[in-house]
């Protein structure tokens, strides 16, 4: 009974500090290239497990043997088939050192890869893919990543010809120590050509199937493209309908040549609310609550309310958009406001409403037309007689065509973005004029490690008829601040009143660059130069010169965009007018 209770008394009592843990420092040495070092720091236990320090000096040396098989695999899948790594343990030295030392040795060089289909009777043969499109180049280090993306893009080139049932049935990989090379060879198996078949619907709720038939981008009995569905996957993730999208292929043909497509769907929340804010230092803190509320009926009908207060805007929006109004991809919209607008340049209290029709005529095109009516109470220091307000009655009919083709709504790395606006005025006393706006816009990425952007935009603008005091202060053409030149005051870009405040002008050109530039995965640095100007001439006069800017920002990458702030100074500022710098804070880029 004694031996029992000393043995368990043993067992409890505390055991001394340095028989608890064995801490450690880890040296790795041999590796000057900083991206195979961050590797195999990833994978070796040794470093990842550092503040965890092992039980005893036995333990710290079986978590560095095992280091040897976990950098060697690093090495191989790198291109170093040679490579060797060893690892020493100093226990005496406080704290303990594990030396890790790795010999890369001369990197092995992709010098062949072969692609060779098994033969099939009565299927013709895809085309084999260039090497560019495999992401692959002939003397290239051997790298299994590069390697195996390879089969992935191969399987996905074959899946656009129409062989989306394709399969590897054989792989060989020859690394020849002689020569220090990689040889691949593939055995593909392409399967049956493929055409589009029958198309499932499955999951929804509430949605007509028929709205996801009628978004299919594809014919029946054309042939398979991989393209094709994801351009459906695409459109149907922008209706922000569902919460998730899965769209599969049966695993054999039918018919000959039909295959099978089923699209799998959850429906998201049919209601959401949402915010936006920005700051700048000319137009003030601006804030913006709305409410959606989609699929009213079962159709993809969408009612969006939204409420905006700012220093130069407070107004309540309401737009409802019912999708396939007697045809597909014809959008009925119909839209009211009630707003009040207070810059510098005028103070406006308007109420209207619109009704009209939008088309969308491609993947990157859409169209619209509509009839629109408001009612405007205009107060200026140049108002009407005795200053009293001006009151508009105006009818029109806005025309737009606009095109997008950029990667990303609030951070476009490539792309093009176009809008042109042709909008007839109709003023119940009589006056007319006709508005007419083109903007553009284009992303270029140059370099993607680091990542950099390159990024343009452009706008010109004309009013066609009636006289300079006739058009609205608010239907006038305006540069400056936000989304303009960015370096001068909101509207003040132009021609200027006796007191400095902007009068807007019947013509309008500005345009601007602007390069975006990672430091970091996190953060970028944009420079920036603008130009513009608005002009009372229905033509621009270039004898008054363009206003320049330039300015640098910052951005912050969010999973909801990037955070910009922006600091702009003018070129060549007016005395006693231009501020000597603006500062914007909002969410996505500039442009």
């Amino acid at each position: 009974m004694r031996l029992a209770v000393l043995i368990l008394l043993a067992t409890l009592a505390p055991l001394p500090a340095g028989a608890q843990d064995v801490p450690y420092r880890v040296a790795l040495e041999g590796i000057d290239d900083s991206d195979l070092r961050r590797r195999i720091e990833e994978e070796s236990r040794l470093v990842q497990g550092a503040d965890r320090p092992p039980a005893s000096v036995a333990s710290l040396r079986a978590r560095a043997e095992a280091d040897i098989d976990a950098v060697q695999a690093v090495l191989r899948s790198e291109g170093y088939y040679g490579g060797t790594a060893s690892v020493a343990v100093d226990a005496a030295a406080v704290p303990a050192v594990a030396t890790l030392t790795v010999q890369p040795g001369p990197a092995y060089r992709l010098v062949a890869y072969r692609v060779h289909f098994v033969p099939q009777s009565a299927t013709p043969e895809p085309e084999t893919p260039d090497f560019d499109q495999l992401g692959l180049e002939i003397g290239q280090r051997a790298r299994a990543e590069a390697v195996v993306a390879a089969q992935t893009a191969l399987l996905g080139r074959l899946s656009e010809q129409g062989y989306p049932l394709a399969q590897v049935a054989d792989r060989q990989v020859v690394v020849d120590h002689r020569d220090r090379s990689m040889q691949v060879t593939l055995q593909v198996a392409a399967g049956p050509l493929a055409r589009f078949g029958e198309i499932r619907v499955e999951g929804l709720e509430r949605l007509d199937p028929d709205w996801v038939r009628n978004r299919v981008p594809w014919a029946a009995g054309e042939r398979f493209s991989l393209s094709r569905v994801e351009e459906m996957r695409k459109t149907l993730s922008d209706s922000r309908l569902f919460s998730t999208i899965k769209i599969t292929t049966a695993e054999r043909v039918v018919d000959g040549e039909r295959l099978p497509v089923t699209v799998t769907l959850d429906e998201a929340d049919r209601r959401s609310v949402g915010a936006a804010a920005s700051w700048s230092s000319n137009e003030g803190f601006g804030g913006e609550l709305f409410w959606e509320h989609r699929s009213l009926h079962g159709g993809a009908e969408r009612l969006r309310t939204g409420f905006e207060l700012s220093q130069i805007r407070t107004g309540l929006d309401f737009l409802y958009r019912n999708p396939d109004t007697g045809a597909v991809d014809q959008d009925l919209l119909l839209t009211a406001t009630a707003e009040e607008r207070r810059t510098d340049a005028f103070v406006t209290r308007t109420i209207g409403a619109s009704g009209g029709l939008e088309w969308l005529l491609s993947r990157t095109w859409r169209a619209s037309a509509a009839t629109a009516l408001e009612r405007t109470a205009e107060d200026r220091d140049n108002a009407g007689a005795a200053g009293r307000a001006r009151q508009f009655t105006l009818l029109s009919f806005p025309l737009e065509a606009r095109h997008d083709s950029t990667d990303d709504l609030l951070d476009p790395t490539s792309g093009n973005r176009m809008r042109l606006q042709l909008r007839p005025f109709f003023d119940v006393r009589g006056d007319s004029f006709t508005r007419i706006d083109l903007y553009d816009a284009e992303m270029v990425k140059v370099l993607d490690d680091p990542r950099v952007v390159l990024a343009g935009w452009a706008r010109i603008g004309a009013i066609l008829g009636g006289g300079f005091d006739a058009v609205p202060a608010d239907k006038r053409l305006y540069v400056g601040g936000g989304g303009s030149v960015r370096a001068f005051a909101y509207q003040e870009a132009g021609p200027l009143e006796a007191d400095n405040t902007p009068a807007g002008g019947l013509s309008a050109l500005a345009f601007g660059a602007e390069a975006r530039i990672n430091v970091t995965d996190a953060v970028a640095v944009v420079p920036f130069v603008e130009a513009g100007r608005a002009f009372r001439t229905r033509r621009p006069d270039f004898g008054e010169g363009l206003l320049w800017g330039a300015g640098l920002g910052l951005r912050y990458n969010t999973p909801f965009g990037p955070v910009r702030a922006d600091v702009a100074v003018p070129v060549n500022p007016r005395p006693d007018i231009d501020d000597p710098f603006q500062v914007y804070l909002s969410l996505g880029q500039a442009f």
